[in-house]
C-alpha cells in the first residue's frame, strides 16, 4: 500500500498481519532485546509508508547484532550514521512478510570508563 493510500488512521483489522508477524517473532526469538517496539507505519528506502513493526533499541550496538544474527540480515544491508551527538545503526529486514525498521541508538562520543 502506497503512502498516498494509506488511511491516516488505520483501521485495526488492517494491522492484523502485523500484529501476527510481532507475535510470530516473539515466538521465534523470545530472548531478542525489545526496548521499543510499535506497530504501524514504516518507511523502507525503497519508498513509501508500509504497515509494519517499527524497532528502537536505545541500548547497545550489540542488541542490534543481535537481531542482525537472528533475522539473517547481510551486514552490507545495515545503514551506519555518525550525528551530531548520537550514531545510528539502522536495517530494513522483511519477517513473516511483513516490513521491519531495525534503529538501534547509541552516543556518538561514548564517555571513558
Amino acid at each position: 500500500m502506497s503512502d498516498q493510500t494509506m488511511p491516516i488512521v488505520p483501521p485495526l483489522g488492517e494491522l492484523g498481519p502485523v500484529i501476527k508477524a510481532l507475535t510470530a517473532l516473539t515466538v521465534a526469538f523470545p530472548m531478542l532485546p525489545g526496548d521499543s517496539l510499535t506497530v504501524g507505519r514504516v518507511l523502507p528506502p525503497t519508498g513509501g509508508a508500509v504497515f509494519g513493526i517499527g524497532v528502537d533499541l536505545h541500548t547497545t550496538f550489540a542488541d542490534f547484532e543481535t537481531w542482525r544474527e537472528a533475522l539473517g540480515i547481510d551486514p552490507a544491508d545495515v545503514e551506519h550514521r555518525l550525528l551530531e551527538t548520537v550514531q545510528t545503526m539502522r536495517a530494513y529486514p522483511v519477517f513473516a512478510g511483513v516490513q521491519i525498521e531495525l534503529t538501534a541508538y547509541t552516543p556518538r562520543f561514548p564517555e571513558a570508563e
